[in-house]
């Protein structure tokens, strides 16, 4: 929308400011990855007590969490995104389209968290229809605010808020018809400290590892900033299509931690390997399948974002460093997903900062000054998506708790 109706400058505005926003989004769906485990496993257990503590600490640490982060990146935005060596025609438009998105960090944080709760009652259905709710309500939103006020950049991160907090409110009224047991009661929460160590102990974890692709690619931004506005428009344009090649092995490795999660919880072990097996394949599948129509049908879809010519040839010279190996990086997102369910948050973090942020700091800091290419950065991508999934699958074959657990099965048989 931003591209066709306000130009590459309020687009490349909004790529400017996409990494900081990508790393808020990466802890969140961290943190709602982390609840729906717990969740999962509580609920596999038919523990309805436990259910009920969960559900307010997640909303305690909700609306921290959330408040916290509304404060200090409303009040650090500029100073990140000159950081980040955005450049300087793009600064207007990026600091008031980060200020308003940071403003409405609150309704993201309760829609990811309280659909994740959802979802981990096997109710995958609700969740979606939220966020269709909110995607249209984003669209016809867009085209008001960009399309017919010209608002731009602002009006784009209006219309992603005010979308946010229609999904938000929805997942707060679905929680409060719950079973009665445990539903939340906006009027008379109980919060217990135990459970809130608990969801800690879990979710930051989770969090600090949906944040690490996020952290490298702060630094990549700012890499890429440094070629000009129309390489940040041009790469931008195409992360708006590479989005769907992960949009399926994100799914399914939310999935997977609350399919494991419930399944350990009321002593399944035997469903947990179909699982996770079925998970791995799905998501190679459908994210190559997605790569290859996005190879074949590269120019008309990015007419969809953008009409200007030099941001155009930018996204094409990108796709063919990233399209087609996006599907490799389902290993290290789904049995990673698959470990984070059984509890072991803390180790997929550790495997995820060292594969992914450590590696890719380390080429950009060791390659671009040696070769001086845009092109050195687009590499990074697929180079630490094959590390990962690498370090991902040994470890979980020879180290996780349920490749140990398979095996002890297996044996036991």
């Amino acid at each position: 929308m931003l591209g066709r109706f306000a130009g590459p400058t309020p687009l490349g505005a909004v790529g400017a400011a996409g990494s900081l926003i990508n790393l808020l989004i990466g802890f969140f769906l961290g943190i709602a990855t982390g609840a729906s485990v717990l969740y999962a496993m509580h609920y596999g257990a038919g523990d309805k007590p436990g259910l009920k503590k969960l559900i307010d600490a997640a909303m305690l640490l909700s609306a921290g969490c959330g408040l916290l982060i509304s404060v200090v990146g409303v009040v650090f935005a500029e100073r990140l995104l000159r950081w980040m060596g955005t450049p300087e025609e793009l600064m207007p438009d990026a600091v008031i389209y980060l200020q308003i998105v940071f403003g409405g960090t609150l309704t993201t944080m309760f829609y990811n968290v309280g659909a994740g709760m959802i979802r981990a009652e096997g109710d995958s259905t609700r969740p979606l229809l939220y966020l269709v709710i909110g995607g249209l309500s984003n669209l016809v939103l867009d085209v008001l605010m960009v399309a017919v006020l010209h608002w731009g950049s602002a009006g784009a991160a209006i219309a992603t808020v005010a979308a946010q907090a229609i999904s938000a409110v929805l997942v707060i009224l679905r929680l409060t018809k719950l079973d009665p047991a445990y539903r939340l009661d906006l009027l008379h929460p109980r919060f217990r400290g135990l459970a809130l160590w608990d969801l800690v102990r879990i979710s930051i974890p989770c969090g600090l590892q949906g944040s690490m692709y996020n952290i490298s690619n702060l630094l990549v931004q700012a890499s890429i900033n440094g070629f000009g506005a129309v390489a940040v428009a041009g790469v931008t344009t195409y992360y708006k299509l590479d989005a769907f090649i992960y949009m399926p092995m994100g799914a399914l490795s939310l999935a997977i931690s609350t399919y494991v999660g419930q399944n350990i919880g009321a002593g399944k072990f035997g469903r947990v390997k179909r699982g996770i097996r079925f998970g791995v394949l799905a998501g190679a599948l459908s994210s190559l399948a997605v790569s290859i129509c996005i190879l074949l049908f590269a120019r008309p879809l990015l007419s969809l974002f953008t009409t200007d010519e030099a941001t155009r040839s930018v996204s094409l010279g990108v796709m063919p460093f990233l399209a087609p190996f996006g599907w490799t990086l389902c290993f290290s997102d789904i049995l990673g997903g698959a470990i984070r369910g059984a509890g072991q948050a803390g180790k997929v973090t550790l495997i995820t900062a060292l594969c992914i942020c450590v590696f890719r700091i380390a080429w950009i800091f060791t390659m671009l000054p040696i070769f001086g290419d845009i092109r050195v950065i687009y590499l990074c991508y697929p180079l630490s998506w094959m590390l990962s999934s690498l370090v991902m699958t040994v470890f979980y074959f020879k180290g996780s708790v349920i490749g140990k657990t398979i095996r002890s099965a297996a044996e036991t048989v």
